[in-house]
């Protein structure tokens, strides 16, 4: 084969995988997509599940094994293959009592924590369970857990085609303390009346509900992976403030008093040894372009990382 015809094989075969890529993200934020291609409607029997199914085998401790299996996670939004554990998760919260699936949730909890080295020996506020989330996403895969933070974004949209009456779905990019800057996507069927829906909001909220992937999306910068959860509803604290993030924790307002103070020290210190002269400092600063982007889970300073649909 001749190197100029390899190179126009190489150009077709990249110039498919450009297009195919491009199809995949326009796809939704979440949802099931509806448009398969032959192979995958053939493999369709592969994923489904008898009508019957229970959701859950242990009263909602956990979703039932059997629908977890076909997840994988990092995949770029929602797969055919996801939608029994998708359905039947959501399915399950509304049967729930939201407080009865607190319980559950904060008894994993306790199990995750008692079970880190780190962790175990210290107070339950100070477990990170959202790192733990994305640092073991088998751990929790069908898992209940409870989450303490705000929406930045909130969509309403069509669940898509199921058997379980599950008409209208809520997508709500999720961010805590503990996620820092990174987002969660919830995933839930009732919304408390008055909570916004829109792509700008911080809005304070707490929901209980299981875990299923990570789940991949296309932010503004590059392509990363976020929890995805289901829930039935989330519990809505509507008294903050508009557009008003929660307080930062009390070690980062300690930090910032320490800066000032050691930095006031320093010029002080410094005028008088050098009578006044700041000739040793850079007089056109320091771009701070030099350094690098923070990777997750880095110095807790990083802004919200926004998806970008």
């Amino acid at each position: 084969m001749s190197r100029i015809k390899a190179r126009v094989l190489l150009l077709q075969w990249l110039g498919i995988l450009v297009f195919s890529q491009s199809l995949a993200w326009s796809q939704p934020a979440v949802g099931v997509d509806a448009t398969m291609a032959a192979d995958d409607q053939a493999d369709m029997a592969e994923w489904d599940v008898p009508p019957d199914t229970p959701a859950s085998l242990d009263d909602g401790l956990s979703i039932n094994p059997i629908l977890l299996q076909p997840l994988r996670d990092n995949t770029i939004g929602l797969e055919y293959r996801d939608r029994p554990a998708y359905f039947y998760g959501l399915w399950l919260c509304q049967q729930l009592d939201p407080k009865l699936l607190t319980e559950y949730a904060l008894a994993f909890r306790n199990q995750r924590q008692a079970a880190s080295p780190k962790y175990a020996n210290k107070k339950s506020s100070e477990f990170p369970q959202f790192v733990d989330v994305f640092q073991h996403p088998q751990e929790y895969r069908g898992k209940p857990v409870v989450l303490h933070g705000y929406f930045r974004k909130l969509i309403q949209s069509d669940a898509g085609p199921n058997d379980l009456q599950i008409d209208q779905i809520y997508e709500g990019w999720f961010y805590n303390d503990d996620s820092q800057g990174n987002p969660a996507v919830v995933v839930f069927t009732q919304k408390p009346e008055g909570l916004p829906v829109g792509g700008d909001i911080t809005e304070e909220v707490r929901f209980a509900g299981y875990f299923l992937k990570m789940y991949g999306y296309q932010a503004q910068d590059t392509t990363r992976k976020a929890p995805l959860f289901v829930a039935g509803t989330v519990q809505w604290y509507p008294s903050r403030a508009a557009n008003e993030r929660p307080p930062a924790p009390m070690w980062i307002y300690v930090a910032l008093t320490a800066f000032a103070v050691a930095t006031v020290w320093a010029v002080w210190t410094a005028s008088r040894s050098r009578s006044g002269s700041y000739s040793r400092f850079d007089s056109a600063g320091r771009s701070f372009d030099e350094f690098p982007p923070q990777e997750f889970l880095g110095d807790g300073n990083s802004r919200p990382i926004e998806p970008h649909h």
